[in-house]
C-alpha cells in the first residue's frame, strides 16, 4: 500500500508532468507538427495522432520514472501498446499525455493532459488533468479532497439552474438511438420546469466532465456499443477520482462504480460513463430505455 505521504509526492510529480507538458501542447497550437492516423479506430476524434501526443507523452514519463521504479508501479499510456503490467502490479500510472487531439488540432478548446494512479482493482487513488489554454490544474488525492492550482477547490454557486446541460460526443448524433435520448431529455427537462436545454459536442472526454462541473445542472453520457471504443481508461481515471472527491455522481450506465481496469480491454464501450452534477440527474439517465 501506499501511504499519504508516497500519494502526496507522486502526487506532485504528475502535477509538474501535467503542467509542462502543457506548456508544451499549448506553444504548438498554432505551429506546424505531423498528424497521422491510429489504426483501429471508429471515429476521427479517435483516429488523430499528432506528434505533440507523443512528446507530451515523453515529458510526462520524465517526470514518473523515478517514482515507477521505486514503488514498482505500472503503466497505462495512450501512445504506447498495453504492456499488461497494470494486471500484475498494485498500482498503475494511467496517462492520456493529450486527450482531445482533435480539438487540438482544430485550434479550440476540449483538450487536456489527463495522469491517474490507479490501483489493480480499478479505482484511482489520485487523478491530475491540466487544461493548457486555461493554465488550470486539477488534483486529487483519494480521501482528501481536489485541489485547483495548489488551493482547495469547491462546487461555486453558478447562475445557470434555469438550464440543463448535456454534454457528449460528436459520434453520438450519428447513433440510432440519438432521436429518442434528446426526446427523453426533452420530456425531463420539460417536467422539471427547466427553461432550456444545452447540448455540447465536440470536446475530449476529460473536457467534457470537467465542463459538467460548471454547471448546477448538468451530465456527461457515453452509452455502450457493439464495437470497439467508447473511450479508454485513461480518458476517465483522473476525472472519475476528482467527481468522487466532490461528492458528485459518476458510474456507468448500469449505475455501477465505473471499473478502470478490466483485464480483456481498455476500451469502455462496454460499460458507457454517466457524470452529474446531481442524483437526480444520474438517476434520469440510467433509466433511458437504450
Amino acid at each position: 500500500m501506499l501511504n499519504k505521504d508516497i500519494l502526496s509526492t507522486l502526487c506532485q510529480h504528475a502535477i509538474n508532468a501535467s503542467i509542462e507538458a502543457g506548456q508544451l501542447i499549448e506553444s504548438r497550437v498554432h505551429q506546424p507538427y505531423r498528424q497521422q492516423k491510429k489504426e483501429g479506430a471508429h471515429s476521427r476524434a479517435s483516429q488523430v495522432v499528432t506528434e505533440i501526443d507523443f512528446k507530451a507523452q515523453e515529458l510526462i514519463l520524465r517526470h514518473l520514472q523515478a517514482g515507477i521504479a521505486r514503488y514498482d508501479l505500472g503503466l497505462l499510456t495512450e501512445e504506447a501498446a498495453d504492456d499488461q503490467s497494470r494486471l500484475h502490479t498494485d498500482y498503475f500510472w494511467c496517462i492520456d499525455p493529450l486527450d482531445g487531439t482533435l480539438p487540438f488540432t482544430e485550434q479550440r478548446p476540449g483538450y487536456a493532459v489527463s495522469i491517474a494512479l490507479v490501483s489493480r482493482s480499478g479505482d484511482p487513488v489520485l487523478g491530475v488533468v491540466f487544461l493548457p489554454d486555461e493554465e488550470l490544474c486539477y488534483s486529487a488525492i483519494q480521501g482528501e479532497g481536489v485541489a485547483l492550482n495548489g488551493r482547495s477547490f469547491g462546487l461555486g454557486n453558478p447562475s445557470d439552474e434555469n438550464i440543463f446541460h448535456v454534454y457528449m460526443d460528436r459520434s453520438m448524433q450519428s447513433a440510432e438511438y440519438f432521436t429518442a435520448f434528446t426526446d427523453q431529455i426533452k420530456h425531463w427537462t420539460r417536467s422539471q420546469n427547466f427553461r432550456e436545454v444545452e447540448y455540447h459536442i465536440g470536446f475530449g472526454a476529460v473536457r467534457n466532465a470537467l465542463s459538467v462541473l460548471s454547471h448546477a445542472n448538468a451530465c456527461y453520457v457515453k452509452f455502450p456499443r457493439s464495437q470497439p471504443g467508447g473511450g479508454s481508461i485513461w480518458d476517465f481515471a483522473a476525472t472519475r477520482l476528482i467527481f468522487e472527491e466532490l461528492g458528485l455522481p459518476v458510474s456507468n450506465v448500469k449505475g455501477k462504480k465505473l471499473h478502470l481496469n478490466t483485464p480483456e480491454t481498455t476500451f469502455m464501450h462496454q460499460q458507457g460513463v454517466v457524470y452529474a452534477t446531481t442524483e437526480h440527474i444520474s438517476k434520469m439517465v440510467l433509466e433511458i430505455p437504450i
